[in-house]
């Protein structure tokens, strides 16, 4: 709108600005090529799709592309947007919900659809940085899109979701600017593969209206135990973690969870201790 009354023809080009990043995946989508046919797949990932972009747009996101099943999409561009890192928040949650109905829908639905849909999980990574919102590509052809080193991080944070067990991980800029409206889980700092600078990771768990005794205990029996981490205390930490453990939600289809995932970081580091100067950074070795 702004480009016809302005009479504005989309050029090459870009414009810095302070946005939010987003990235979402279907869990071992591999897998869904392999057992259905291309037209069932293209109609489920219709479904799916349609759902999940409607609640970018409703909350005033910009769908950048689709790649396959993934999604990207940025708040506060080529619109500045106040409190994107908030709505990009409801944003994963709301997608989470609508993926809880769109499963009860599947199973119920006529098309037998095989027990991986019916069961399907997706990932989602939420950052905000400086980046580049623009015309990219070539004078004949010509997409309005991201880049930024704060884009690839957040492709990383939706690619490492997987290792913790968890649907949304976000950086600390999301966390800073949204703990007031949501709870999150801190993960601590870690370094991806590929990157020199370790950032500190948290999983958006829920709203604050929605925080219950039993997730609040939780929470601190989780923070306990990481806290014991960070002093090298690793087997009063596995005590705390295997307590945080039997609160997590191992739903169908979970391999792991961060309870988990820190007692296998004690256990390695017991065995190969990181040193007195450690900064409590840990290394991923896969994206």
């Amino acid at each position: 709108d702004q480009m016809f009354e302005s009479k504005q023809m989309p050029e090459l080009g870009g414009t810095p600005s302070f946005n939010t990043i987003m990235f979402s995946d279907i869990a071992s989508f591999s897998a869904f090529s392999e057992a259905m046919s291309a037209p069932q797949l293209v109609k489920l990932l219709n479904q799916y799709l349609t759902a999940m972009t409607e609640i970018v747009i409703k909350y005033k996101g910009t769908v950048d592309k689709y790649i396959g099943d993934a999604i990207v999409a940025f708040y506060g561009a080529p619109v500045p947007l106040k409190n994107h890192e908030a709505k990009a928040c409801e944003t994963a949650l709301q997608m989470n919900e609508s993926l809880e109905m769109l499963r009860d829908k599947w199973k119920n639905d006529n098309n037998n659809w095989p027990e991986l849909v019916t069961n399907m999980q997706h990932r989602i990574g939420l950052n905000s940085g400086e980046i580049v919102t623009g015309n990219m590509g070539s004078e004949l052809k010509m997409n309005y899109t991201c880049m930024g080193d704060d884009v690839n991080a957040t492709q990383r944070l939706e690619s490492s979701a997987k290792q913790w067990g968890i649907s949304i991980q976000v950086s600390e800029s999301i966390y800073n600017k949204s703990n007031n409206d949501f709870i999150f889980r801190n993960l601590g700092s870690i370094r991806v593969v590929g990157k020199t600078e370790p950032i500190n990771t948290y999983e958006l768990v829920c709203r604050k209206l929605e925080l219950n005794d039993k997730l609040k205990t939780h929470m601190e029996i989780f923070e306990k135990a990481r806290g014991l981490y960070l002093k090298q205390k690793w087997d009063d930490a596995i005590i705390e973690f295997k307590k945080s453990n039997k609160y997590e939600d191992m739903f169908k289809g979970r391999k792991t969870n961060p309870s988990l995932v820190y007692i296998d970081r004690c256990n390695e580091f017991k065995e190969n201790p990181p040193g007195t100067n450690w900064d409590g950074v840990y290394n991923l070795t896969k994206k």
